[in-house]
């Protein structure tokens, strides 16, 4: 993966809401990627994010809901 986008630490990667970080960590919706940790709304965008991770740190993806 050469050019990735930059997700704030508060922003769902897949859907880009943002979210309580302490809250998604406490119900499991956190995942730890390349030494970043990043934070979920639900679990649908967790699954989608942990089964292909890649496609969503892309420089042109954009996250919508």
């Amino acid at each position: 993966m050469t050019d990735t986008r930059t997700v704030a630490e508060d922003e769902d990667p897949v859907c880009g809401m943002h979210v309580d970080p302490d809250d998604a960590k406490a119900r499991g919706l956190s995942l730890v990627h390349a030494d970043h940790l990043y934070v979920f709304c639900g679990r649908g965008c967790f699954l989608e994010f942990r089964d292909d991770p890649d496609a969503f740190l892309m420089a042109d993806y954009t996250p919508t809901m």
